[in-house]
């Protein structure tokens, strides 16, 4: 239930956020809406999720089945996502919306858009996916090499080195590029990630955590220059950091089903909600609906779509491409059905980026 329940506080602060302040923003005549969620901060707790499960997959000792399965969840969900954005932008947005193009839509897709800085991308939003992706490939590559000692002195790096590198931007056109397109700007995400299952492996002291934490948090000010979202995000890793040391939060078990729900949906949620949700208040805001009215729309339609994603895209593609890895070693596919461990086992952690798999059926709750 923690996990559960964290996923859907970030993917909530999300949605709050970018539909009463980002959409607003780009789009005044929206507003105003009913109140104004101005933290920013929960793209950046899943973040730090991602990287808890990541290591507990690369902790089984399989780094290439790591990496093809959670590219197996994470992808194919995306270039529906990108398409699908791009298509309501175009044709469902009012004129002159979007400057959009079809060479946009191939450079995202591909995610080397990040490289290109002539090339908008598609949802803004969606700069967590390349991250990851470069953090996977990295966390698959480097987990051989990286144990005690150069390990947390690899931490300290990646949130050091980024903060050092920042001056020297405007002087060198190449190291900018690089800078953006490794999006080292958020290399903090992932080492208080693995900061924070270090501690929960008993491999990490309670002060050598604490003080990554707070260069995190530091690093993550100085990067963003959003200071109350700081603090907010401050607050979420110490609930990632209460969820990672246990026991589990039980307390929730009276909405355990919808939470597990939504937290099932949330990378799909997470793909669609943005400039669809926009172009849907925009749409409601044209026939004289107002305020609540467009807060439940945006909401509703990430909900909806979300749920279409995740049911029709990304769970179907991981199980084919699941079957593929596993027929091609010579083995039994994988069953497709999920497992009824915890999402806290190291088997149940093998999934996607922004979520693990769901319970099936009547939701079992476990205690780690």
């Amino acid at each position: 239930m923690s996990w559960d329940v964290l996923r859907v506080v970030a993917i909530g602060c999300v949605l709050l956020h970018h539909a009463t302040l980002t959409s607003v923003s780009s789009h005044p005549d929206l507003g105003p809406l009913p109140f104004t969620f101005p933290m920013s901060m929960g793209a950046s707790t899943l973040m730090v999720v991602s990287a808890f499960f990541a290591c507990v997959s690369l902790n089984s000792g399989k780094p290439g089945q790591f990496l093809w399965r959670r590219l197996a969840r994470l992808l194919p969900a995306y270039m529906a996502a990108v398409l699908l954005t791009f298509a309501v932008q175009r044709w469902i947005a009012p004129e002159g919306w979007s400057q959009l193009d079809r060479r946009d839509v191939v450079y995202n897709l591909l995610l080397i858009n990040q490289w290109m800085p002539d090339v908008d991308i598609v949802d803004f939003a969606y700069w967590t996916v390349p991250v990851q992706l470069v953090a996977f490939i990295a966390g698959a590559v480097l987990v051989k090499f990286l144990r005690g000692t150069p390990l947390r002195g690899f931490l300290w790096a990646l949130i050091v080195t980024p903060l050092l590198m920042r001056p020297l931007l405007d002087h060198s056109h190449t190291l900018f590029v690089v800078y953006n397109g490794f999006a080292l700007h958020r290399a903090q995400l992932f080492a208080a990630g693995i900061a924070i299952w270090l501690w929960h492996k008993d491999r990490l002291r309670t002060p050598h955590l604490a003080a990554l934490l707070t260069a995190t948090l530091v690093a993550q000010a100085i990067h963003t220059t959003e200071y109350g979202s700081t603090l907010g995000f401050a607050v979420l890793l110490l609930m990632v950091c209460a969820a990672a040391a246990g026991p589990d939060w039980v307390f929730f078990s009276p909405i355990a089903r919808p939470v597990t729900w939504l937290a099932g949906i949330s990378y799909g949620v997470y793909l669609v909600h943005q400039q669809i949700g926009t172009v849907v208040m925009d749409r409601m805001h044209a026939v004289g609906l107002r305020s609540w009215w467009l807060l439940a729309g945006f909401v509703t339609s990430a909900l909806v779509l979300g749920w279409a994603m995740t049911k029709f895209v990304e769970r179907p593609a991981y199980k084919l491409l699941t079957q593929i890895q596993s027929g091609s070693s010579g083995s039994s596919p994988r069953r497709s059905e999920p497992s009824v461990r915890p999402v806290s086992h190291p088997r149940t952690a093998l999934a996607d980026p922004l979520t693990e798999l769901r319970l099936a059926g009547p939701l079992t709750v476990q205690m780690r």
